[in-house]
C-alpha cells in the first residue's frame, strides 16, 4: 500500500470530505488520527476504518476553536505514533450571510474554525515535522477563494487567507523537507449538501455552470488529497490544486 504505515492525521474527519479522506488513507495502510469535536461519531469512523483495514485509525477528540486543545490533540498523536507524516485540515464552516447582516459573532467563528485552527493545526505538526526533516501538509480551501457570488464574503476571505497560510508555510518548510499545499473544491455532494438536488432551478444553474456538468463527488477531492499525500510525490509545493470540475475557468 502507498501509505503503509505512514501516520495521517485529518482534521473534521467524522463526516463528508475529512471522513472520506480518512477512510482512503487507511484503505491504503496508513495509521489514521480523525480529529473532531463530535467525539463519539470520530471513534465509530475510526472503528470502521480499523475493521476495513489494512490500515488503522483513532479518534481524538478536540474543538478546533481552541489553541489548547488543538496542542494538547497533536500533543497526544505525537506521543502514541511517535511522528506525524501527512496531516490534512478540512475541518470548516460556510455562510451565506448577506454582506449587510454579518455579525462579529459570524465573523469570529467562521474565522476560529477556517483560518486560525488549520495554522495552529499545521504549527503543532510543522514543529514535529522540522525535527523528523519530512512531513507533508495539506489544507482544504474552497474555489471561493478565487470566485465569489457576493453571498459567501467571510467564507471566501477566510479560504484565501488559507491559500495564504499555504505558501508561506511552504516557504518556510522546504529548508526542512516540508511540503505543504492546497486542495480547493468547488461544489461537492455531501450528505449536508444532498437537499440542494431536491431544488430543480439551483441544480440546472449548478449544472450549467460547471463545465464537467455536475457536482463533484468526495473521493475526488480524497483522490487529489492521496495524490499530494503519496510518498513517490515529491517537488511540488507552496501550490493550489483546484477540484472544481472547471468552474473558474469558465466565463
Amino acid at each position: 500500500m502507498d501509505l503503509d504505515g505512514r501516520v495521517c492525521v485529518v482534521t473534521g474527519a467524522a463526516s463528508g470530505i475529512g471522513e472520506e479522506i480518512a477512510r482512503q488513507f487507511g484503505a491504503r495502510g496508513a495509521a489514521v488520527a480523525i480529529i473532531d469535536v463530535r467525539a463519539e461519531t470520530a471513534e465509530q469512523v475510526a472503528e470502521q476504518i480499523t475493521e476495513k483495514g489494512p490500515g488503522s485509525a483513532a479518534g481524538f477528540s478536540c474543538d478546533l476553536r481552541s489553541v489548547q486543545e488543538i496542542e494538547a490533540a497533536l500533543a497526544a498523536i505525537n506521543a502514541r505514533y511517535g511522528r506525524l507524516d501527512v496531516v490534512v485540515n478540512v475541518a470548516g464552516l460556510a455562510n451565506r450571510t448577506p454582506v449587510e447582516d454579518i455579525t462579529e459573532a459570524e465573523w469570529d467563528l467562521l474565522n476560529d474554525v477556517n483560518l486560525k485552527a488549520p495554522f495552529f493545526v499545521a504549527q503543532q505538526a510543522y514543529r514535529v515535522m522540522v525535527t523528523q526533516r519530512s512531513g507533508k501538509i495539506i489544507n482544504i480551501a474552497s474555489h471561493r477563494a478565487h470566485t465569489t457570488d457576493g453571498n459567501h464574503l467571510i467564507y471566501a476571505a477566510t479560504k484565501a487567507g488559507l491559500q495564504a497560510v499555504t505558501r508561506d508555510l511552504a516557504v518556510a518548510g522546504g529548508r526542512y523537507g516540508i511540503e505543504v499545499n492546497t486542495v480547493s473544491p468547488g461544489y461537492v455532494l455531501t450528505p449536508m449538501t444532498e437537499h440542494n438536488l431536491q431544488n430543480e432551478e439551483w441544480l440546472s444553474h449548478m449544472t450549467s455552470r460547471i463545465p464537467l456538468g455536475r457536482l463533484l463527488e468526495m473521493r475526488e477531492v480524497a483522490n487529489a488529497v492521496l495524490f499530494l499525500a503519496a510518498p513517490t510525490t515529491s517537488g511540488i509545493t507552496g501550490q493550489n490544486l483546484l477540484v472544481d470540475g472547471g468552474w473558474t475557468v469558465h466565463e
